[in-house]
């Protein structure tokens, strides 16, 4: 029976970010007595491919997909066309079962399947169904009853079975399979993950549709071995992978106490992404002994109005609130907006700008437009509006894209022909934003192809990207640390 498993990583946004799911997927595999192997496209030459599938007959080839698009809306670069000939160049080379998951699969899954003409796919967590579904190839079994498989019958009708969820996500803090050490070096940061799944109601959000609304949590010292792990490696600026770190509250603060106990805030220097509410100074306090030193809250907006379309489940005090708290305990803040949503008008993005000014944040992201996902509140609502071309909110693909699988974006049409000109004029110029390109140099807030970035960490600059461009911008050039 082979047992050889090629795992491909088929991102290749520079600066490149660890495929952290295979690093986890790979030590459960070799667990299981499979002999696994990386082939990594950000890292690797891609003519190389060929010769790599040459040399080995593996039991199946898993391609790992984690963005469809850059999700920004000046550039809408779309990334499946670049997939689907990837999946191609492995078919040409090799009988194998060809199986893809990631994150960016797991939004559309059937269409992405029926496109590029894998035999299987994954949607959800995959440690589980992978392993099994190995196993079942192996054995010569049918496999189409496992969770989260993604599968096409002989008439080409593509079923999605539904995933299963552990109530504990169990993943392996070895982190043996991917050099984390040349990410390091060429990407800025390790990563590491706490928990997933997010039950928070936000309208446009895709994470619950890729990860599921159930939290599965790990186990605090766990986390805490997997930083150690990755110390050892003098790896010691990290992002933790989390949507929201602080949600659910309690599993934070575990996680920060572990860290803490094991002495290890004093060593590393790590970022998150974390929701306005729940968070207090207790929280901000704890993170920032654990070695937190720069969050990135998912604000959205700064008018009560525009929260409440959203379903941010917060409110503009608590984003004053949450701001408060990091100032206070010595940790850098970075607001996100996304400008644009429904019955978004001058009047409610003045109010945000106006909102953000007096907070004072180290950086404000003034992204417009919101990326449609299927599944999601707001594609929903968009749909029952009609047809895409003539929906006066929409940008990007509005004409042969009923599935949403190509970028395309809701603005506002209330805010008028020049929305980007419009937050710039509201901005003016003031240098803790990142502004919608309108001015030079604005799209530099893109994190793809970001060749100001990928100097900076060659330079040195280690952290989260937009605290890398934050001081960059600063009038210290060799202010490369956190």
């Amino acid at each position: 029976m082979d047992r050889t498993i090629l795992l491909v990583n088929a991102n290749r946004m520079r600066p490149p970010i660890g495929p952290l799911a295979l690093d986890y997927l790979g030590d459960r595999l070799r667990d299981e007595g499979y002999h696994v192997t990386l082939f990594d496209l950000a890292m690797d030459p891609p003519e190389s491919l060929s010769d790599r599938l040459d040399a080995i007959d593996p039991l199946l080839v898993g391609l790992s997909f984690r963005n469809t698009d850059d999700c920004f809306l000046p550039s809408g670069d779309w990334f499946v066309p670049a997939f689907c000939e990837l999946v191609a160049a492995v078919r040409s080379r090799t009988d194998a079962r060809i199986v893809v998951g990631g994150c960016g699969y797991s939004i559309f899954p059937a269409e992405i399947l029926a496109l590029c003409g894998a035999d299987y796919g994954i949607t959800g967590d995959s440690e589980d169904t992978l392993t099994l579904l190995a196993d079942h190839l192996a054995r010569r079994r049918d496999p189409h009853d496992l969770p989260g498989l993604v599968w096409r019958d002989k008439k080409g009708t593509v079923t999605v079975n539904p995933p299963t969820y552990r109530d504990q996500l169990d993943v392996s803090p070895r982190r043996s399979l991917i050099d984390n050490v040349r990410y390091f070096r060429q990407g800025g940061m390790g990563n590491v993950e706490t928990k997933r799944g997010c039950p928070a109601p936000c309208i446009y959000c895709a994470d619950p549709v890729a990860r599921g609304r159930q939290v599965r949590s790990r186990k605090p010292a766990s986390v805490a071995d997997e930083i150690e792990t990755l110390l050892d490696r003098d790896v010691d600026v990290l992002h933790l992978c989390d949507g929201e770190f602080n949600i659910p509250p309690d599993h934070a603060l575990a996680v920060c106490e572990a860290i803490i106990a094991r002495g290890l805030g004093k060593r590393i220097r790590w970022y998150c992404y974390a929701a306005c509410a729940p968070f207090d100074a207790e929280l901000a306090v704890a993170m920032r002994r654990a070695g937190c030193v720069g969050i990135n809250f998912g604000a959205d907006s700064g008018c009560d109005r525009m929260l409440h379309t959203l379903r941010r489940g917060y409110t503009r005090e608590d984003v004053a609130r949450a701001v408060r708290c990091c100032r206070d305990a010595g940790i850098t803040v970075m607001l996100d907006l996304l400008i644009g949503g429904p019955g978004e008008n001058r009047d409610s993005v003045t109010e945000t700008i106006a909102l953000c000014k007096r907070l004072a944040p180290d950086r404000v992201g003034a992204a417009t437009g919101i990326r449609l996902y299927p599944a999601t509140p707001l594609a929903q609502a968009v749909r029952f509006q009609g047809p895409l071309a003539s929906n006066p909110n929409l940008r990007g693909a509005v004409t042969d894209n009923d599935d949403l699988l190509q970028p395309i974006f809701f603005l506002s049409e209330q805010l008028g022909d020049d929305p980007n000109g419009l937050v710039c004029d509201l901005i003016a110029g003031d240098e803790r934003f990142f502004p919608p390109p309108r001015v030079q140099d604005a799209t530099n807030y893109n994190y793809n192809d970001n060749a100001p970035l990928e100097n900076a960490i060659a330079a040195g600059y280690r952290g989260a990207y937009w605290d890398i461009l934050r001081r960059l911008a600063s009038s210290d050039p060799m202010n490369r640390e956190p």
